[in-house]
């Protein structure tokens, strides 16, 4: 595991140094999600946009089957 350190700047951005972005990689305009863990702690992880994209779609065909009923059922249940 590399450790490296990094400042945020004026606009809130932090560089993530080169040596990582080799390793990941991680080309100008790669996409991340970030997670707050704690005030002190951050997660940042590298999203597939493709595949994040279909994930969405398959989720939303999933949903557009459900009837009314179906959905109010699982509302109600204990």
């Amino acid at each position: 595991m590399d450790v490296e350190l990094t400042t945020v700047g004026e606009r809130g951005q932090a560089v993530i140094p080169k040596s990582i972005r080799d390793q990941m990689p991680a080309p100008k305009g790669t996409l991340f999600s970030i997670v707050m863990i704690d005030k002190d702690t951050l997660i940042l992880k590298r999203v597939d946009k493709k595949k994040l994209l279909g994930e969405f779609r398959d989720l939303r065909a999933s949903v557009q089957k459900l009837k009314e009923a179906d959905i109010l059922a699982e509302i109600r249940k204990p």
